[in-house]
């Protein structure tokens, strides 16, 4: 069977490759790709969401593939598409290479990585807290401490202390995590009095729902 544009071998269908290449396939690749990192915990921004724990290597790759758009579909059993990332200063360089048999097609783009403070970490360095743990009576520094200690052992992202400040009769412990602080008073109940109270701070804009404080009292 011979390709009816070149009179070549037929390799795809009816075309040889080089055929097939020329009219079938399309590829776009935008000219500057942007990644975006938080300067403060390394998380990269993937698919609208913060994501902790990943490799350089491993997001460039991602966003080098999504970035390409291309109806390689129709090639996906005879082409290969193969990418070299390449980094240049702050920059790097990426070279996209699609080969169908002994034709290729390259493009080429700029990767950049925008550093900005990712949500989390705006809250934590703008003072946010969810909860106030408010030790009062016959309580102690030592005390104070070990629950300072506990609530920074959480497996919570938030699980940190704003400020502690000394009241009337106490402690006052700023936490991050309500989560954490219900965590606290689940271990010292029946140990202490325990109370909790909560207070209306505003609306929540990602999720649409109200915003409230919390107060939990310990009485030692």
């Amino acid at each position: 069977m011979v390709c009816p544009l070149c009179r070549g071998k037929s390799e795809v269908g009816v075309f040889c490759a080089n055929c097939y290449l020329k009219k079938n396939l399309q590829v776009e690749v935008p000219s500057v790709i942007e990644i975006t990192r938080c300067s403060k915990c390394d998380a990269y921004l993937v698919s609208g969401k913060w994501v902790s724990g990943l490799a350089e290597e491993d997001v460039l790759e991602r966003a080098a593939e999504g970035a390409i758009k291309t109806n390689m579909k129709k090639l996906e059993k005879a082409g290969i598409l193969k990418f070299d990332i390449v980094p240049r200063q702050s920059e790097f360089d990426l070279t996209v290479v699609i080969t169908l048999g002994d034709s290729e097609v390259t493009k080429r783009a700029i990767m950049r990585i925008k550093k900005v403070a990712c949500q989390d970490c705006s809250r934590i360095a703008g003072g946010y807290y969810e909860a106030v743990l408010q030790l009062r009576g016959n309580v102690s520094q030592r005390d104070v401490d070990e629950i300072v200690k506990k609530i920074e052992s959480h497996k919570d992202r938030f699980a940190f202390i704003n400020k502690i400040m000394r009241m009337h009769g106490g402690f006052d412990i700023y936490v991050g995590s309500k989560k954490s602080a219900e965590k606290i008073v689940k271990e010292y109940r029946g140990k202490v009095e325990t109370n909790k109270s909560s207070k209306l701070v505003g609306m929540d804009a990602r999720k649409g729902k109200q915003k409230f404080r919390f107060n939990y009292l310990l009485r030692f």
